[in-house]
């Protein structure tokens, strides 16, 4: 089954997806599907190409957060997402988060300087590569509550449930599916869809 053929059932069941739903969907397989075209052009390591590419990162996280459900029990308040280690992917989520909400609950960008500073109010946490090594040890303090996102390949294994891997020049994600399932996580079956990668 391809993405047209979950849109194609979400539209034919109009008990399930409003006007506005359909809508929403066009616009995540829009944004999905066209974002990653231009980051294989940065190759260099200026720190215009790494604003470039912490844009398209903090899009996709915005995208994330709208596509993934936490248990009423682990999200209360404020949908709190925190950056460790990388202050350009920290000023493109607060200015794209900048007022938004999920639902009723109101977008929170934390930076934290130390994983010891991450705490289990935490629900999403992204995690730059240079600080992969700290990843498990983060897990094992808040694992419970936090969807980690990494950014090196193989941490699907290390404690990550999202994580950033360049395919083909190109920006892409991977999801451990069994592990946000233990948690209690939903995902959207479009998200899983997207997905280059699910275990």
């Amino acid at each position: 089954m391809n993405l047209i053929d979950i849109f194609c059932i979400k539209v034919r069941n109009p008990n399930t997806l409003s006007i506005v739903k359909v809508f929403a969907v066009v616009k995540l397989l829009v944004f999905l599907a066209v974002l990653p075209i231009c980051v294989g052009a940065q190759t260099t390591q200026t720190e215009e190409a790494k604003k470039y590419v912490a844009k398209q990162k903090g899009l996709y996280i915005y995208q994330f957060l709208k596509n993934i459900e936490w248990p009423k029990e682990l999200l209360a308040g404020d949908l709190v997402v925190g950056v460790y280690g990388d202050e350009n992917v920290f000023q493109q989520l607060s200015s794209t988060c900048s007022g938004k909400f999920i639902g009723n609950h109101k977008i929170k960008v934390i930076r934290y300087i130390s994983a010891t500073e991450v705490t289990k109010e935490c629900h999403l946490l992204y995690v730059s590569e240079n600080k992969s090594s700290q990843l498990a040890a983060i897990h094992k303090i808040n694992g419970a509550n936090t969807i980690i996102i990494g950014n090196k390949t193989g941490l699907l294994s290390s404690g990550a449930i999202i994580n950033f891997i360049i395919k083909a020049n190109k920006l892409a994600f991977e999801i451990n599916k069994t592990a946000a399932d233990k948690l209690k996580l939903t995902f959207s079956q479009l998200l899983i869809k997207l997905a280059v990668n699910v275990i």
